[in-house]
């Protein structure tokens, strides 16, 4: 298709898929013809009126000429797109740096607290192990004595005191 004319363009923007359309209009200043863009947008999704359209028109100039000016003072300053590319970048290189400390100093104080938890659950189990393995024989003789008086007393049954006897006696 021939783009000379204010109706062939017209023509063209019309066969356009909706996503185009919307995608040419949020990027209106770009555009080489934007009322007419304004205008085939407007078409098809918000039919609006002439005021509309020129209000849309100057706040698309005005951000046009905001950009403008962003161009025009980097150019006086002599920083090219690059130069503040790299500034963004590092600024964002920082940002995630200081996040990633703040991260790691968290997770390096939780791991010493779970060193600390592992640590004292360690010693209590070693502590209960000793307690059990240093019972000694005279402990366990004891028990079984203890035991016999509480058969005679009539608190346990003969089949209960047996049956407690021969652990007591497996572990001895």
């Amino acid at each position: 298709m021939n783009l000379k004319s204010e109706k062939s363009i017209k023509e063209y923007l019309k066969t356009l898929p909706d996503d185009t359309i919307i995608k040419y209009y949020l990027d209106v200043e770009y555009t080489p013809f934007p009322v007419l863009l304004i205008e085939e947008y407007s078409r098809r999704f918000k039919q609006k009126t002439k005021n509309e359209l020129v209000k849309d028109l100057k706040y698309q100039t005005n951000l046009a000429k905001k950009k403008s000016l962003e161009l025009n003072n980097m150019a006086k300053k002599q920083k090219l797109v690059d130069d503040v590319t790299k500034e963004k970048s590092e600024e964002i290189i920082q940002h995630a740096k200081k996040k990633g400390y703040e991260i790691s100093q968290k997770i390096a104080s939780k791991s010493t607290r779970l060193k600390l938890k592992l640590k004292n659950r360690k010693q209590s189990i070693e502590t209960r192990a000793i307690k059990k393995l240093s019972t000694s024989k005279s402990d366990y003789l004891d028990l079984l004595e203890k035991l016999g008086n509480l058969k005679k007393a009539g608190i346990i049954t003969s089949k209960e005191f047996e049956e407690k006897k021969k652990k007591i006696l497996s572990k001895i």
